[in-house]
């Protein structure tokens, strides 16, 4: 494991982009342009202002990092059993060594999926205003004139994202661990020559999770858009509503899935600090299975 598997300059690139953009928010809701004044912060359960808040969100991207360092292994091999459950024990696995760093290189494109799904999940929670409201300081918002509305519907939807990207590590380190440890699996046959058929284990989860953030993310898509316009029609013709009402809901919409990968980088610098060791975790539990296969030790990992 080598710091150039990490993509540094790409990671702090994007995690710039994202506090730039999350302090213009909170700027120009101080300039009266969000009238977001509320002593309680951006989050309902987490204490300090709005300015502690952008540090919670790193301190939780590291206590997950920290999670996924020493139990990813664990949750990979329950993502393996399940796996094995779910299709009636009727595959073969073994784990086939690799050149290190093959699934991921130098790229951060693995980061777009969890992002995705990151957006999936925001727009599920945020559709539920009391579940929207037990997590963001929603009050501030109460005094909005109609034609600043919109706002209100994409601040929550923005900033519980990055909050919820901060966690979302959990659920796909372990698919990315079974994927960088080659566990594949083929069907157990007997008797007559069949042409093998050859997953990977993690590339099973992966493409479920991938359909997930494609379908959340359209869905989220359409009912901004939707949204967007059923606020425009209801506004009495007497009311101007600036450019930047209209411009506002598309734009942080579209743009979220960049900005959540920002907090899901931290995530992924942990869980790439900690492959090597992970692999040589995994294998060791896998070994004590006798279903599994693994090929011999070997230096590059």
């Amino acid at each position: 494991m080598t710091s150039n598997s990490i993509p540094w300059k790409s990671i702090i690139a994007l995690n710039v982009i994202v506090l730039v953009s999350a302090s213009l928010a909170v700027l120009f809701s101080y300039a009266g342009i969000f009238p977001f004044t509320s002593p309680l912060g951006l989050y309902r359960l987490l204490p300090g202002d709005i300015l502690i808040d952008f540090v919670w969100l790193y301190i939780i991207s590291v206590l997950v990092g920290g999670i996924v360092y020493l139990a990813t292994p664990h949750l990979s091999v329950l993502l393996w059993k399940t796996h094995r459950l779910v299709t009636g024990g009727k595959y073969k696995y073994s784990i086939e060594r690799y050149e290190a760093d093959v699934a991921y290189g130098s790229s951060i494109r693995w980061l777009i999926v969890p992002a995705l799904a990151s957006l999936g999940l925001t727009s599920a929670i945020v559709s539920d205003s009391s579940i929207a409201d037990s997590l963001f300081v929603t009050e501030s918002f109460d005094s909005l004139a109609p034609s600043a509305m919109a706002i209100a519907e994409i601040m929550p939807l923005f900033f519980i994202l990055l909050l919820v990207a901060s966690l979302i590590g959990i659920l796909f380190s372990p698919a990315w661990l079974l994927e960088d440890a080659g566990v594949i699996y083929e069907r157990d046959t007997t008797g007559r020559r069949v042409t093998p058929d050859v997953q990977g284990v993690g590339h099973y989860y992966l493409g479920m999770l991938k359909g997930f953030a494609g379908l959340t993310t359209l869905l989220t898509y359409i009912i901004v858009s939707v949204q967007t316009l059923n606020w425009f029609q209801t506004l009495p013709g007497t009311i101007e509503v600036p450019l930047l009402f209209y411009v506002l809901p598309v734009v942080v919409v579209f743009i979220a899935p960049l900005l959540a990968m920002a907090p899901i980088s931290i995530t992924f610098v942990l869980y790439k600090i900690s492959l090597a060791r992970n692999i040589r975790v995994l294998e060791q539990k896998m070994k004590s299975y006798e279903s599994v296969a693994v090929e011999p030790s070997s230096e590059s990992v």
